[in-house]
């Protein structure tokens, strides 16, 4: 009998105290029901404008790796050209270096043995030519040029003399250009194709800027939705809960109850 009792007790205080926390719940749910509403609304606000930002940044981003990519790309194309334009001068070059270095020497060498040959025959043309115009019977000026054939030729075939070191200095200086060329082109090609790597890099980049921007979309599309139901999810809520502490509220009560009928001995008495 006094178990039961003390049994009764702690039911009925089990109870008195179930029954407070479901009243003071089923209260606080409906009192702070338009704070937390307000706090949600202004939370997805605070997140779709963040969300505005990104798309802003991942637009200007998108826009800077664009450019980057067609300057790049003319970059590229334009140290393709020159690399090949230096590698089509290559055959250009080499003519020229066998030119200077074989052809334009034997050239001169060859004029300068034509006109010493020349030389002789020039001087015995003077000599003619002087001694028919000395004769007295013929009716013509003496021959006394200011310079002689012979002596002419001479200076020509002397004045050839200086064109050989010249063509020496040339060949020298186109072969240095070739090879400086050959480096400038290697060089040339490698900027090409670091370009071109840049270029891969970039259009990974571009894909990934546009994945982001998708996923950014649909946030910002979920939390705009989410915007135009949070009253209606709120109100669900906060119902769903105000019947689980009903639902409390009566069962702690049925509790009460058992602990009553304990405390009296109704159970007993039956």
């Amino acid at each position: 009998m006094l178990l039961r009792k003390i049994v009764g007790i702690l039911l009925v205080i089990a109870a008195a105290a179930g029954i407070l926390f479901s009243l003071i719940g089923l209260i606080e749910i409906w009192r702070y029901r338009p704070v937390v509403t307000k706090a949600v609304v202004e939370n997805l606000a605070l997140v779709d404008q963040s969300l505005n930002t990104t798309q802003d940044v991942l637009t200007i981003v998108g826009q800077v790796v664009q450019t980057t990519t067609i300057d790049v790309t003319s970059l590229q194309a334009t140290t393709q050209a020159l690399a090949l334009g230096i590698h089509d001068t290559n055959p250009m070059l080499d003519s020229l270096i066998s030119l200077t270095s074989t052809d334009l020497p034997a050239t001169v060498s060859a004029t300068q043995t034509s006109l010493a040959s020349a030389q002789n025959s020039a001087l015995l043309i003077d000599n003619v030519l002087t001694t028919l115009t000395s004769i007295p019977f013929l009716s013509v000026d003496a021959y006394k040029p200011v310079v002689p054939l012979h002596t002419a030729l001479a200076q020509v075939s002397t004045s050839l003399n200086t064109i050989i070191p010249s063509l020496v200095t040339i060949n020298t200086s186109l072969a240095d250009g070739k090879t400086n060329l050959g480096v400038v082109e290697v060089e040339l090609n490698k900027i090409s194709g670091t370009a071109q790597g840049i270029n891969v890099t970039l259009g990974s980049a571009q894909t990934v800027i546009d994945q982001y921007d998708a996923v950014t979309s649909q946030l910002k599309a979920n939390v705009e939705a989410a915007q135009l139901g949070v009253q209606t999810w709120m109100n669900r809520i906060t119902w769903v809960l105000s019947f689980v502490f009903v639902w409390l509220l009566v069962i702690q009560l049925g509790l009460g109850v058992q602990g009553l009928d304990l405390v009296r001995g109704h159970r007993e008495a039956k």
